[in-house]
């Protein structure tokens, strides 16, 4: 279950950073004002940023052993079985 609501957090930050990168886009074309584009990029990156950090609270993804050992403490998540 803990899986699935990571590969679901993954998906809504790449919706986010695209998000925010569309928006970007569309001020450099002139579509969107500066402020527009700040407020709705702003938001949408915010979100992707938030997303994923809990995909990676979730999935376990880090560089950082130390980073891991945190998060494994603070999800009491155990070592997963070795699958065949």
């Amino acid at each position: 279950m803990i899986r699935m609501v990571g590969w679901t957090a993954m998906a809504v930050a790449v919706a986010g950073y695209g998000g925010m990168l569309i928006a970007l886009g569309l001020a450099a074309a002139g579509e969107l004002t500066r402020t527009q584009a700040l407020l709705i990029g702003g938001g949408a990156g915010v979100v992707g940023e938030i997303a994923l950090w809990i995909a990676a609270g979730c999935l376990g993804l880090t560089i950082f052993r130390k980073r891991k050992e945190l998060l494994r403490r603070v999800f009491g998540r155990k070592d997963a079985p070795a699958a065949n």
